[in-house]
């Protein structure tokens, strides 16, 4: 044993070995704990006041520094799965039922890594099992963030096995609760770049994601173009193009008003895809000339393009559209489904020699190789340590709700809405929430309930709302008003009667 030695004086205990300090001790391997999961062993109620009682006393000395949490030190396939076993079983099986979960969700992931799907599934039963037991899936608020993992590490086993339909069910199992929750949303895996049907689970998914996460949106109007859907797609893009022009007229979008226009051409609608085009092509013109121009031209650029040769074929010069299309080996800008469904429509009668460049792969060998790559791209996040391991979130106790309790439910003089007298309606037209030191994942359900408070007191029916990210700090936009009001969208709308049925037994109003 490594030690150094500690002379107290003329006492019993003039010679004292005094462990080493963690900075001395950073050659120590990582115990099975952290090798398991990348977090430290349970500490109990008597160890924690005894390490605050040495942190300023004598004891200090003695009691060595409790291992942090590395994940760099979690181990990986095989090795996981021994590291997690060593805990699970025998003489020194961890006691603590929550410490336990931890491990077992580890070692379902290491159990994934290793290839070893069926036993990863049987790990997330035993999970099921002794959450139960412990009467852990009784608390709502374990249920929404810990709880998860139950359902995200079934999904990612059943997808690397090859059941990509059952690893959507799963997913999805348990997201009825979610209609107003951001992060819950977002957590859940759609597989929708595996799937190309929409089932009614990742409908109703895709619909609450795009009215809360307005910049989502795109990825709800590209399953509806998959789908073929695409009268859907262009009211989801003239929704998105509505709420740019009142909400935020400085930076209105001349991306999103072009692909309203390819999804209008795609649906039949030429007269309404030539207005959206054109006005996609004036709103970039009088940006630029104002002096705000947008980022990459080129995309915008490209989507009009696209549009012109949709708008060429309807024409009748189907051969000149089929040289355009070909003329391109990729589009990178339009959706996967709008490039299918050109390409669909271009192929039928054309010679073989037309079928070259873009043209030369049918609509299912486009489908194809872009479930293919996506495929090669997740697995080969299998062994970062990292990817797999964001499948289990972090428990979210009722305290963290109960405590942002009092100024959520506050609409007269809100402490969470800022006052901003300098705003400038013409640049944007949201007012702002702000939480600060609040968890970002309770912060957000917080946002949405306050918004839908806010409009209750005001008489109005609801609000729109986006969330707004930065390094420094996490937001609330919204704006509140009447459903089918300019800038308030059916698609967009939230209403708010619905958020406070929802989400007032997560942040109950306070007793007093």
């Amino acid at each position: 044993m490594i030690a150094r030695h500690l002379f107290l004086g003329a006492t019993a205990l003039s010679l004292i070995t005094v462990p080493l300090t963690r900075a001395e001790a950073e050659e120590k391997p990582a115990s099975a704990y952290v090798q398991c999961d990348g977090q430290p062993d349970n500490v109990t109620d008597g160890e924690t006041a005894a390490r605050l009682l040495g942190a300023v006393t004598l004891l200090g000395l003695f009691a060595p520094p409790h291992e942090a949490a590395d994940s760099s030190k979690r181990q990986s396939g095989a090795a996981g799965v021994s590291a997690c076993n060593s805990l699970l079983s025998g003489e020194r099986q961890e006691s603590n039922p929550r410490r336990r979960l931890g491990l077992i969700f580890g070692r379902a992931i290491h159990q994934i890594e290793a290839k070893n799907y069926a036993a990863a599934l049987a790990d997330v039963e035993m999970a099921r099992r002794e959450a139960q037991a412990a009467g852990f899936t009784n608390d709502a608020y374990f249920v929404r963030s810990r709880g998860r993992a139950f359902d995200e590490i079934e999904s990612a086993a059943l997808f690397r096995m090859g059941r990509v339909e059952d690893a959507r069910t799963a997913s999805l199992r348990d997201t009825r609760n979610d209609e107003f929750s951001v992060v819950q949303l977002l957590s859940a895996a759609t597989y929708g770049d595996f799937l190309p049907t929409i089932s009614p689970d990742e409908e109703q998914v895709s619909i609450w994601t795009a009215r809360l996460m307005p910049p989502l949106a795109g990825v709800r109007a590209a399953r509806l173009d998959l789908d073929r859907r695409f009268a859907e797609s262009a009211r989801l893009w003239d929704a998105l193009a509505e709420m740019d022009a009142e909400h935020t007229p400085e930076t209105n979008s001349s991306m999103t008003i072009a692909r309203a226009a390819i999804a209008h051409a795609l649906a039949g609608n030429f007269a309404l895809a030539a207005q959206r085009a054109k006005a996609a092509h004036d709103n970039s013109e009088k940006r630029r000339l104002e002096g705000k121009p947008e980022s990459g031209p080129a995309e915008l650029v490209e989507l009009l393009d696209f549009y012109g040769i949709i708008e060429q074929a309807h024409s009748g010069d189907i051969k000149a559209a089929r040289r355009l299309f070909s003329a391109r080996s990729q589009w990178l800008s339009a959706s996967l489904g709008s490039v299918m469904e050109l390409s669909r429509r271009l192929r039928q009668d054309a010679s073989p020699d037309e079928l070259i460049g873009g043209l030369a792969k049918s609509p299912e060998e486009l489908w194809k190789d872009h479930a293919d790559s996506k495929r090669a791209e997740m697995l080969a996040k299998d062994s970062d340590n990292k990817s797999l391991f964001a499948l289990v979130p972090a428990e979210r106790s009722g305290k963290l709700y109960q405590a942002v309790a009092k100024n959520v439910w506050r609409t007269d003089n809100s402490k969470i809405v800022l006052k901003n007298p300098k705003a400038d309606p013409s640049k944007s037209r949201f007012e702002i929430m702000y939480l600060p030191l609040t968890d970002p994942v309770v912060a957000l359900d917080a946002y949405v309930l306050h918004a839908a408070l806010i409009a209750r007191s005001r008489g109005q029916q609801g609000f729109v709302f986006t969330p707004s990210f930065s390094s420094r700090s996490l937001v609330g936009l919204f704006r509140t008003g009447n459903r089918g009001d300019r800038g308030f969208p059916a698609e967009m709308f939230i209403n708010a009667n619905d958020v406070i049925q929802k989400l007032s037994p997560l942040i109950p109003m306070p007793a007093s």
